[in-house]
């Protein structure tokens, strides 16, 4: 099908009284708008509906910070979907901002959005106006651009009192590859704090949820108070920016030894080792002192005994003696228990069930968990496991086909797989 292609290249403008407005984008079957050389594509209609789709819908090109869609939504509320394209790559990225608390009223209140990626995985390179590291502002040398994914995003908003929004950011797969190290389940987003001038990334870190399938990172909300222009997807257990220089679990024996080290340190009390065996839920594992105040690198460790079976989940949170609290990101460690090793296995049997198998060194009670692709809970099953080999099955006659994840947890080991349903 031909494309219908709209070239922007001047500053588009339409002057609108204080009122509403019938004002439409309306794209049909593949409709192409092109914004280049640093336009404004203005949506006058201050209402969700100010951009529609039919059809096939229509894509929006950007590829700039500066070459913007202005939508002017005034104190509006409701879901906006900006229907970005990246051309290259032929893939549609939509960029959804729901606005949940309305901003201040004005005609000419508006929220820019732009998307754009870079000529290389090294984000410092094309980092957009007003942001200068991605690392860290105490140690300015630091590059994480190898866990950020290869594109920022810009939702400006002009109010005075802004909006709260929740923000869905649709990413594409080849800006996450080589020679990046990031692990695509593990995306958030990440905010630029103009307040301080570095990424948000303890007060309020990564935020939001990857769907694998869809390319989607959801539930980035932001409250109006924090509301920032420039945003990024990056590996949560790597956040931006870094005040560690390094933070990592490895097996010693049947332990779990987690390691870390600072480049300096401020009013320090101590850390606190948490560990879960979920990634979601953790307790306090042990208490590691601080060194109050320091210029130099510190190197810590901390030894866990008691490490789950399957994959242990990490993370430290920093004390000062004001009583303040950061918390860091994840780590993992997997299998250092070997002496209480349990091995799971599911599989589609292609015979309407899903086979689970628990090679177990000791009994246990276990809770199978099948969800969609969104994340929806399905079904579920109690499985009682008794030393030795043991084989259950989850029914999955009435399940319409596609892609599921089912869950196999006990109160010492958590295991996910991904099956397909046919």
């Amino acid at each position: 099908m031909k494309k219908n292609n709209l070239i922007f290249s001047i500053l588009i403008l339409f002057v609108l009284p204080f009122c509403s407005f019938s004002q439409q984008l309306v794209m049909d079957n593949d409709g192409y708008i092109v914004i280049s050389n640093s336009a404004y594509l203005v949506i006058g209609n201050s209402a969700s509906t100010g951009i529609v789709q039919t059809g096939t819908g229509g894509r929006i090109i950007s590829e700039a910070e500066g070459n913007i869609v202005r939508w002017l939504v005034s104190n509006s509320i409701g879901t906006y979907v900006v229907p970005f394209y990246e051309d290259v790559e032929a893939v549609e990225i939509p960029v959804t901002a729901t606005i949940t608390a309305a901003g201040t009223a004005s005609a000419t209140n508006r929220i820019d959005f732009s998307t754009y990626d870079g000529g290389s995985f090294d984000n410092a390179t094309y980092m957009p106006t007003g942001v200068t590291n991605m690392g860290n502002v105490t140690v300015p040398a630091a590059n994480n651009s190898a866990k950020v994914t290869d594109r920022f995003w810009i939702l400006d908003a002009n109010h005075a009192t802004k909006p709260a929004v929740d923000i869905s950011f649709t990413y594409v797969d080849n800006e996450n590859i080589a020679p990046n190290t990031l692990a695509e389940a593990n995306l958030k987003a990440q905010r630029w704090n103009t307040a301080v001038g570095d990424w948000d990334g303890f007060v309020y870190p990564p935020i939001g949820a990857a769907n694998t399938v869809t390319n989607i990172v959801s539930g980035a909300i932001a409250p109006a108070a924090d509301f920032y222009r420039a945003w990024t997807l990056v590996d949560f257990t790597t956040p931006l920016p870094i005040e560690l220089i390094s933070n990592e679990a490895i097996c010693s024996g049947n332990n779990v030894v987690i390691n870390w080290s600072t480049a300096s340190e401020t009013n320090n009390n101590f850390f606190t080792i948490q560990k879960s065996i979920d990634g979601i839920n953790f307790i306090d594992a042990g208490v590691v002192a601080g060194a109050g105040n320091s210029t130099s690198i510190l190197n810590y460790s901390f030894t866990d005994y008691n490490s789950y079976d399957g994959i242990s989940y990490y993370r430290l949170t920093q004390t000062d003696y004001n009583g303040n609290v950061k918390t860091f990101g994840i780590i993992t460690a997997e299998n250092c228990n070997v002496s209480n090793a349990t091995n799971i296995n599911a599989f589609n049997n292609q015979a309407g069930s899903i086979e689970i198998i628990i090679d177990s060194n000791s009994p246990e009670n276990y809770i199978a968990t099948l969800f969609d692709a969104l994340g929806k809970k399905i079904s579920s099953k109690s499985l009682v496991v008794e030393k030795g080999k043991n084989s259950f099955q989850l029914d999955i006659t009435d399940i319409n086909s596609g892609v599921y994840f089912i869950s196999i947890e006990s109160r010492t080991s958590f295991t996910s797989k991904k099956v397909f349903i046919h």
